[in-house]
């Protein structure tokens, strides 16, 4: 499976979501990170186009608002997570997934980027599309370069 609904607390789907990704850092070490500037969570960023995973992507399509994404840094790769609605869905990926991270630079606004980044598991390609401020698409494709290097 590509991604879970996590919005209650079942221990079953986190421990599968954490199966993909690795466990969570314990909360001593996130905070030892967040000190040394590599936090544990992203910026957050709208997340305008969800290639590959079209059953998630089905109930975006109905969506008249845009729907944002941020990430959590895991021992073997990171989460995402986007919000549909009330549900919250997460979107593990490991390290050795990652295929391709690009930035598109400005968009329509002068103050707005694009940041792409695809990964690839069992021959299924998904390709997550994320639009933001271009202070924020900086913040957030350092902090993925860093989160996913090897």
């Amino acid at each position: 499976m590509m991604h879970w609904n996590v919005t209650y607390n079942d221990p079953n789907r986190w421990n599968a979501v954490l199966a993909v990704s690795g466990p969570k850092w314990p909360w001593w070490d996130g905070i030892l990170q967040s000190l040394k500037g590599n936090p544990l969570g992203s910026p957050k960023m709208d997340l305008v186009g969800l290639d590959g995973l079209q059953e998630l992507q089905a109930l975006r399509d109905e969506l008249t608002h845009r729907t944002p994404v941020n990430f959590l840094r895991t021992t073997g790769g990171i989460v995402a997570f986007t919000k549909v609605r009330l549900e919250v869905y997460a979107i593990p990926i490991k390290r050795q997934e990652l295929l391709h991270l690009k930035s598109d630079g400005s968009t329509e606004g002068a103050d707005r980027s694009v940041l792409m980044l695809s990964f690839a598991r069992h021959g299924n390609e998904v390709k997550l599309t994320m639009e933001g401020p271009s202070s924020a698409s900086l913040r957030m494709e350092k902090w993925l370069n860093h989160s996913l290097a090897k």
